[in-house]
């Protein structure tokens, strides 16, 4: 039996494995911030252009569960997840080195399509790496440094990319590419190749997402939670600005402040989020800022000006900060051995049925509640959109069995905790 790692290796480690979330961050805030401008020079179609960004989404419905279950069996002198990481990367270089240069509005499509594809063969086997290498003690600072490189890259690719984007149009895009190549080298020179899983006598291994959905009401429960999360998330993002702006009468200039204070709500939730989850548990921590950020979203239905808005945002932005960023911490801990890519994949797959649904639903919601929210121009029931998924997710965390786990974590588990966070 070989020794448990040290504190200084799972350390290292998490952070090797963290960084290729920044360069696919980064790689994919750029090309759905800067290519509908490349886009936006060969058609004049609003239309056009969301079909080719909005390709992600039905990418997302297949890919995901397919190329994770497939990592589950797969056997190379890499191991199990890296020979995908090492495939997908030129198809996302590509695209990203040559988008500047397309000619058509065709080329210019079907180069974000291979990038897509290449993003979803990627990601799914790389993000089973953390439930296959972290040990359970640290998932939560797992989940949290991974949540600070995705912060990392978003803004590298939403502040530098428009100085770049002014300079030379390719900039941009070139910096994606480097970043998406330097952080897959980097992954496959620092982690360990895993051949086979490690499991306990009678763990289910290499099971296929219909088996999983199947025989784990724990996982179903999960996916069905986090397809609530995700709709919740995207149906924000998409309105949020239209309601600064149209519901409240604002300006640009607020809008953007509001979502400057999200995002470093993200970042800061990220940092700390992972080390007190590892403590207090992942889903206490989880279910407390359901309950503040699932009340706070309601709540904001009943105002009418940006003042009380301001004066709670901060504190419902942090507790949404720290539901976006825990939990595949706690799928992490439910995954059965041999099975990670195929929950993996079950993840993202929940995550795309929950992006594509969460605009349409706010926006029914904007247009059937107007009547009923007129002082916002109809833009306030967006809130009770966003807010009652929130809610009813509470319903399925009882069926998690990560929550009866720590429940009944030992109190030797806290104390070791300690011991490490101070010797780090």
């Amino acid at each position: 039996m070989s020794p448990a790692p040290s504190a200084a290796e799972i350390r290292r480690l998490l952070r090797t494995l963290a960084l290729p979330t920044f360069g696919l961050a980064l790689a994919m805030s750029v090309l759905t911030t800067y290519a509908p401008v490349l886009l936006g020079e060969k058609t004049d179609s609003g239309a056009a252009i969301g079909l080719a960004i909005g390709a992600e989404g039905l990418f997302a419905l297949f890919l995901p569960v397919l190329v994770g279950s497939l990592s589950d069996r797969t056997r190379s002198r890499l191991g199990r997840r890296l020979p995908y990481a090492l495939f997908a990367t030129p198809l996302l270089v590509a695209p990203l080195v040559l988008l500047p240069f397309s000619g058509s509005f065709a080329g210019t499509v079907a180069l974000v399509s291979l990038f897509f594809v290449g993003y979803f063969v990627y990601y799914p086997p790389y993000q089973a790496m953390f439930a296959e290498l972290v040990p359970a003690t640290h998932t939560g600072r797992a989940v949290g440094i991974q949540g600070v490189a995705r912060g990392l890259g978003l803004g590298a690719a939403l502040v530098g990319g428009g100085f770049l984007l002014s300079a030379w149009a390719p900039l941009p895009f070139l910096l994606g590419a480097a970043a998406v190549v330097l952080t897959t080298f980097a992954l496959l020179r620092g982690t360990p190749r895993v051949a086979a899983p490690v499991a306990a006598p009678g763990a289910a291994r290499g099971q296929s997402v219909r088996a999983l959905l199947r025989s784990r009401p724990d996982i179903r429960a999960f996916a069905a939670a986090n397809l609530l999360w995700e709709m919740s998330f995207m149906g924000l993002k998409t309105f949020i600005v239209l309601y600064v702006l149209k519901g409240l009468g604002e300006s640009m200039t607020t809008a953007t402040a509001v979502i400057g204070v999200v995002a470093g709500s993200y970042v800061v939730a990220a940092l700390v989020a992972g080390r007190l989850a590892d403590r207090v548990g992942l889903m206490r921590l989880l279910k407390v800022s359901i309950w503040i950020y699932g009340a706070g979203l309601l709540f904001a239905a009943t105002l009418h000006d940006l003042g009380p808005m301001l004066v709670a945002l901060p504190v419902v932005a942090l507790a949404g900060a720290v539901l976006m960023t825990l939990p595949y911490g706690i799928l992490m801990r439910i995954s059965p051995a041999g099975s990670e890519g195929a929950v993996s994949g079950l993840f993202n797959l929940s995550r795309a049925v929950g992006v594509i649904a969460g605009p349409v639903v706010v926006g029914l919601a904007i247009d059937l509640g107007a009547p009923f929210f007129s002082a916002t121009a109809g833009y306030g029931a967006m809130w009770v959109a966003v807010g009652l998924p929130i809610v009813l997710s509470l319903a399925f965390l009882p069926a998690i069995a990560g929550e009866r786990a720590e429940a009944a974590e030992p109190e030797t588990t806290v104390a070791a905790l300690d011991e490490l966070a101070l010797s780090a």
